[in-house]
């Protein structure tokens, strides 16, 4: 029960365009994807000088869902997914990266003439 909670906790989703989409083929043969989606910055006060309105979120994808993500690069989206910390060693230490979205889902957001998408 505290897996099943524990993952419902790290679900996230997120808006923003897709971009520097990259497919990898992973070691059993399996087609995998890289992909940065720019979204807002959340505003967390006021704003300071030299502070970008937009940042990338870093997606990552395995299975079929990289097939519908690859069709909609460049296009602003919904992605739903799961957030991982990378993992990785440096020199023999383990060390700990940063946070992606492994995407369950993705969606085109409609856009209509009166309300652009502003991402």
């Amino acid at each position: 029960m505290e897996q099943t909670l524990a993952s419902e906790f790290n679900r996230a989703r997120v808006s923003g365009r897709l971009r520097k989409l990259r497919k990898r083929w992973t070691p059993d043969g399996s087609l995998s994807l890289i992909a940065e989606l720019v979204t807002t910055r959340p505003q967390l006060g006021p704003v300071r000088a030299g502070v970008q309105d937009q940042q990338p979120m870093p997606l990552r994808a395995t299975g079929e869902i990289c097939d519908i993500i690859s069709a909609l690069e460049e296009q602003h989206v919904i992605v739903e997914g799961s957030l991982r910390r990378r993992f990785y060693s440096r020199d023999g230490e383990p060390c700990w990266g940063q946070v992606e979205l492994w995407v369950d889902s993705c969606r085109l957001i409609k856009q209509s003439a009166d309300k652009p998408v502003n991402t």
